[in-house]
């Protein structure tokens, strides 16, 4: 069968002409079939000869002239032997991406389907995006050193504070007026405040490592809960809030412990931090399945001023504090959030925040029993 009716220039024309990219057909004698407007235009081949019938050797030329000096990847064209696949740049600055596919008929070699297309704007894109990431890392990783070594620095001073506020207010250290009373009270209130947001910033470098250093394994949840809730009721007792725990006997959590005490102690000390005297705050937890996953679902309710519902977002991003926490003298650095959505992340699970300013807030999280991030890899 004549290569005219296997691959007639009319039809070729028409293909090409749907084609995206600059594309070039050439028959096994080295001479155009078809071409179309893309790279035309794409080469500046408006005085080249691209007729059909044509010599593909003028074709080759040009696009060879258009390469960068010493550029190599296409020297080939010369030769008429187009490269399979290349990635080359324009002495313009342009950048194109070419590749070659050989076109058979009944295993019989009929022509070469050459294909071109600037891929610039996707480079430059994509080199933006790394420089970008690039610059994020070194950014969290000088905060995470910065916070590492401020809390450092941070804590023996504080302990010291603390150690002889404690030395003077006791009896054998002599008699203090109400006025030395009311400002050793200030300064040990304001010290353990330090001494909280210095904790609170050990906890951001020791997140940025976190998922290199996880350790999963199985974690009772209730008598977790248990310990977690005793721990926090002298604090509740303290502000006058009722703290209570309501959990369901449940499957054995794949967890790292950890994260998840982390997580709920950051639920709690928020619940009663932000809870008036005589308000209530209660944890809860009880197993749950969904698509045949099984999982934990833990639940902290307050009922203090709640989060704004436009902040109910934000509020999970490092320092960021709603308004009305912010404005209510309420001691925080904005990462107690974050930690529990570290905590989501790590364990493949949800977090979802419900209320509003004045209502009370209720956090829930869903947290799969046999993480699916065991099988992510490193």
């Amino acid at each position: 069968m004549p290569q005219t009716l296997r691959l007639t220039s009319q039809v070729a024309h028409a293909l090409l002409a749907a084609i995206p990219e600059g594309a070039l057909l050439v028959g096994a004698d080295l001479r155009v079939i078809a071409v179309n407007t893309q790279l035309v235009e794409l080469a500046g081949l408006q005085g080249v000869d691209t007729s059909p019938g044509a010599p593909v050797e003028p074709i080759a030329a040009a696009v060879a002239e258009l390469l960068a000096p010493g550029s190599t990847a296409l020297r080939r064209l010369t030769r008429q032997q187009f490269p399979r696949k290349a990635e080359v740049q324009f002495r313009d600055g342009r950048i194109v991406q070419s590749s070659r596919r050989p076109i058979h008929v009944d295993g019989e070699r009929v022509g070469v389907l050459w294909l071109v297309e600037e891929i610039t704007e996707r480079r430059r894109s994509e080199n933006d995006l790394r420089r970008h990431i690039h610059a994020l890392g070194e950014l969290a990783r000088e905060r995470a050193e910065f916070a590492a070594r401020a809390s450092h620095e941070l804590r023996t001073p504080l302990a010291t504070i603390l150690s002889f506020c404690q030395l003077l207010a006791l009896p054998a250290s002599g008699h203090l007026t109400a006025a030395q009373h009311d400002y050793l009270g200030a300064i040990d209130r304001n010290a353990h405040r330090m001494q909280d947001m210095v904790d609170a910033l050990l906890h951001v470098s020791a997140a940025v490592g976190a998922q290199s250093e996880l350790s999963y394994a199985p974690v009772d949840v209730g008598p977790l809960l248990e310990r977690l809730t005793n721990d926090a009721l002298p604090r509740a007792e303290a502000a006058g809030v009722f703290l209570s725990l309501h959990h369901q006997p449940g499957p054995v959590a794949l967890a790292d412990r950890n994260q998840l005490e982390r997580a709920v102690v950051a639920l709690l000390d928020n619940a009663v931090k932000f809870t008036p005297s005589g308000g209530d705050v209660t944890l809860s937890a009880e197993p749950y399945e969904e698509e045949g996953m099984p999982g934990w679902q833990i639940v902290v309710s307050d009922t203090g001023i709640g989060i704004p519902k436009e902040f109910q977002e934000e509020v999970f991003t490092e320092f960021v504090r709603a308004p009305n926490a912010r404005g209510g003298a309420f001691p925080g650095t904005g990462l107690g959030l974050s930690a529990v959505r570290d905590t989501v992340h790590l364990h493949d699970g949800s977090v979802v925040l419900h209320g509003g300013e004045g209502e009370g807030t209720t956090v829930v999280l869903r947290l799969p029993t046999g993480s699916p991030a065991l099988s992510r890899p490193e």
